[in-house]
């Protein structure tokens, strides 16, 4: 059973394995030929940082900010598989959750997702966050609000799991 209790584990993992940024995936080790099939896909998104993916990111676990999410509910076995039942993007993922509200009513409950425009990610408790931050930064772990914070908006319990 998926679980916020396993979605903070899973975050916290690709935290500790350093996981990078790269727009389109979610958990799986970009190879070239995952690269380059992701630099067709999105050729500005991904294009405009190919040096640095290259030189940071190849042969490593890479996600974006929802697919950090996606990673553990589409994990089997040793790697995420592929599931289009829940192929959302962040703000798809917003939209669909039937439990959400404003920051300012967010309940301290681990795992549950923070959201605003075009960006989502996983709060673990005590005001700290684990997110696939940008292709610059990879999973970090940053604070809920101040200095730092990616400017939260909304929070919402993930469609696909239970809390």
């Amino acid at each position: 059973m998926l679980t916020n209790e396993g979605l903070v584990a899973h975050a916290k993992k690709a935290l500790a394995e350093k996981w990078g940024y790269v727009w389109g995936t979610f958990g799986q080790v970009l190879t070239e030929a995952r690269f380059k099939a992701k630099l067709a896909q999105y050729p500005d998104g991904v294009g405009n940082y190919a040096s640095f993916i290259k030189a940071h990111w190849l042969n490593k676990r890479t996600s974006d900010c929802v697919g950090l999410i996606k990673s553990y509910i589409w994990w089997v076995g040793a790697e995420p598989k592929y599931t289009s039942k829940y192929d959302v993007g962040a703000d798809g993922m917003f939209a669909k959750a039937t439990v959400k509200g404003p920051l300012s009513t967010l309940p301290e409950i681990p795992g549950i997702c923070l959201w605003k425009k075009g960006h989502i990610g996983v709060y673990i408790g005590n005001g700290k966050v684990i997110e696939a931050r940008g292709t610059l930064k990879g999973v970090i772990q940053s604070p809920l609000k101040g200095i730092g914070s990616a400017g939260w908006t909304h929070w919402l319990k993930c469609p696909y799991i239970t809390y």
